[in-house]
């Protein structure tokens, strides 16, 4: 008795081989065994994936190194910000696209309907900016943007900024942040618990003197710029507050002298040192540090306050600065706008490796996950902050997290799962979900990652996840709507790596490497390409086509007017396409990839799964697609009379249908492959198997 099972979604992505078989496992059925440069839409549908238009031509600016940020200005202008030797580059942007009109207004469309539209693809160089980062400090940059400003963290640096100091004409420029006063702690190196205390006030400046401290104490310059707190005649009463401006010793006897900010008690005061703070600065904010405290490594803007984590000696505090004052870490009395500084106490929890600003501020560690909770309607304050443990997957060190909504992905520390950590708002908690342990293979410790948000075109949503192991990219599609968790790989041509990716505007942009012309060039991922790296060239009416310098040594695909023109080796910076027409005009020339979908085994029930099977027939719907074959038989898109008035390619929506096997088995791993390799669309909807089946 023949049956019909179709498979109509692969909302699951791309499966591990050790998945094949679990038909017991509900993503069995939405899962496919490859997905090679495909991604999957909301609808389920299986597709190929967007290619690259050729940006700029970034050599001698970038380098093996190079990271790419985004930055905003107030105007709403967008660019590309790369760091390079010595130097960041700052890179304009395209506008997005413009509907393309007649001079009475009325849109052009194409013969399918289709609105043509025109965008700018080039990526121009705006500014370069000395800076004193190595290459070598690049990869351990954190950032974040405030306003104007792209604010920059590494444990070797001062937190510094990139920022527009001139509108017109326009101008970017780097500056360590002027930060005062700076966070400071007691790191309790020294007990002065037992110390008499003496003190004096002229003006604005207190004179105070600690006698009696513990042989061997040494007191520095290292303290400047830290704080000292108390002065109350008793634990109840009002206490001072001034920041160290000096320091002088004396045998057993240490005097500060400090600028107040909160008034002392110059009788009655406490003489004793048990009812004093004095704290050093968590960090030295000179490049050339004589003590030794380090710089923080992490960085994020939150709620109008600049947060930074992670110092040497403070691996697991944070230190939030003044409301609205982002370069003031005055913690004052403590009131709502004061600066926070706040230290995890959690056994094992690892230093600070990321913070991010979700739902929640997000603080992610070595070993374990926190969030700082509060109410909508309730900023953080030093009163009310608290950090609360969520989960305990740990964190990779290389991959900073990404919010959308709801919820951030994270990768965990092997960089072997994609974990969903999502606020619930119950008890304002966050729930830890490990997304796709079907497709563990994908996730090979990705360094990068850029976010692709959908649009009212598209509400496909995406995070492109770029493994520097094999210079490959992992797609997670995502729409929560409709349980679609997708990772599907994409691949790239041999010798190209893949540097740094990023979203700009909501365009993504990769850095690329080109190892046989030793060429870097920035590319953008577009939905209107199906090759990589796409440019226009001129075609020439005897097949030449020139200027390809940079792709010299790889073979190119040429496409003229929608047509395929076949690939060609780029020899000398030229290619000789067969061009027997003696067409002339603008030609898209890129890097072809090929595109292989495989669905799972046939499954028609858990009780039927391990019976023998014949399958008859099968069908596979397509949308909008053109020459891609089905266990090597082409899909035929154009009839002989389409071919002799030369008309147009135009993709096709259709059924396959045929026969592939006959016999029985009970798993066969060639019933269904389509492959593609040519330059045009392909849209998987639904597989359908009509079977026989037959006990063992």
């Amino acid at each position: 008795m023949s049956k019909m099972i179709r498979c109509t979604s692969f909302s699951a992505g791309q499966a591990d081989e050790v998945t094949w078989k679990r038909t017991d496992v509900a993503e069995y059925l939405t899962a496919a065994q490859s997905l090679l440069n495909c991604e999957v839409g909301t609808t389920g549908l299986a597709k190929k994936r967007k290619g690259t238009t050729f940006g700029a031509n970034v050599t001698g600016d970038a380098v093996f190194n190079s990271t790419m940020y985004e930055l905003i200005d107030k105007n709403g202008n967008a660019y590309i910000v790369m760091g390079g030797d010595h130097y960041f580059y700052v890179y304009s942007v395209p506008e997005a696209v413009r509907d393309v009109i007649t001079y009475q207004d009325l849109l052009v469309v194409t013969y399918t309907g289709d609105q043509v539209v025109v965008a700018d693809n080039s990526v121009t160089l705006v500014q370069a900016i000395p800076v004193d980062y190595e290459p070598s400090d690049l990869f351990e940059i954190d950032y974040s943007q405030d306003n104007d400003s792209l604010i920059l963290t590494s444990p070797d640096y001062p937190p510094g900024r990139i920022y527009i100091d001139s509108y017109s004409p326009l101008h970017f420029a780097f500056e360590y942040l002027d930060i005062y006063p700076l966070p400071s702690y007691d790191f309790s190196q020294i007990n002065y618990n037992a110390t008499t205390v003496s003190l004096s006030v002229t003006g604005s400046t207190l004179t105070i003197t600690f006698a009696g401290l513990p042989a061997g104490s040494v007191y520095t310059n290292a303290w400047v710029g830290g704080q000292i707190v108390g002065g109350g005649s008793s634990d109840l009463a009002p206490v001072g507050y001034a920041i160290i401006t000096g320091v002088s010793q004396s045998g057993t006897s240490v005097t500060f002298t400090a600028t107040v900010q909160i008034a002392f008690q110059t009788s009655g005061y406490a003489t004793s040192g048990s009812q004093y703070s004095i704290r050093q600065p968590a960090w030295v904010n000179t490049l050339d540090n004589p003590y030794g405290l380090g710089y923080p490594a992490k960085v994020v803007y939150f709620q109008n306050r600049l947060w930074f984590g992670n110092t040497a000696l403070l691996p697991n505090t944070v230190f939030g600065s003044k409301l609205n004052q982002p370069i003031s870490f005055d913690v004052g009395t403590g009131k709502d706008t004061d600066a926070i500084i706040y230290t995890i106490g959690q056994t094992n929890s690892g230093s600070i490796l990321w913070m991010n600003g979700g739902k929640q501020l997000e603080i992610y560690c070595t070993n374990l996950e926190f969030a700082a909770p509060q109410n909508e309607d309730v900023g953080l304050t030093p009163g009310t902050f608290s950090i609360r443990q969520q989960s305990a997957y740990g964190s990779s060190t290389t991959l900073k997290p990404q919010t959308y909504i709801n919820d951030s992905y994270f990768v965990q520390k092997t960089g072997k799962a994609l974990i969903n950590y999502h606020f619930t708002g119950v008890g304002l908690a966050y729930q830890a979900t490990n997304i796709a342990p079907q497709s563990q293979s994908l996730m090979k410790n990705p360094i990068n990652r850029a976010l692709l948000r959908g649009t009212d075109v598209s509400q496909d949503n995406f995070i492109y996840f770029i493994n520097s192991t094999d210079d490959t990219i992992t797609a997670f599609q995502f729409a929560s709507e409709i349980n679609l968790a997708a990772l599907t790989p994409f691949v790239f041509q041999d010798n190209v790596k893949l540097i740094d990716i990023v979203t700009v505007a909501n365009t993504v942009y990769i850095l690329k490497y080109y190892e046989l012309t030793q060429q870097f060039t920035i590319e953008r991922i577009d939905d209107s390409v199906r090759v990589d790296s796409a440019e226009t060239y001129l075609l020439q009416p005897n097949g030449d086509v020139n200027q390809l310098d940079r792709l010299d040594g790889y073979t190119v695909q040429v496409v003229y007017q929608n047509q395929d023109y076949g690939q060609y080796l780029v020899e000398d910076g030229a290619i000789s396409v067969k061009n027997p027409l003696g067409n002339e005009g603008a030609v898209t020339v890129g890097l072809l990839y090929d595109i292989e979908i495989k669905p799972m085994y046939p499954f028609f029930s858990a009780t039927s799964s391990p019976f023998e099977k014949q399958i008859n027939r099968i069908y596979i719907d397509y949308y909008a697609s053109l020459n891609f074959y089905i266990n090597g038989k082409l899909v035929q898109y154009q009839s002989f009379s389409d071919v002799q008035l030369n008309l147009p390619l135009i993709p096709r929506t259709g059924t396959a249908i045929f026969a592939p096997v006959s016999g029985y088995a009970r798993f066969d791993e060639e019933a269904i492959v389509i492959t593609q390799s040519s330059p045009f669309d392909l849209q998987i909807l639904s597989i359908g198997y009509q079977i026989d089946m037959a006990v063992i």
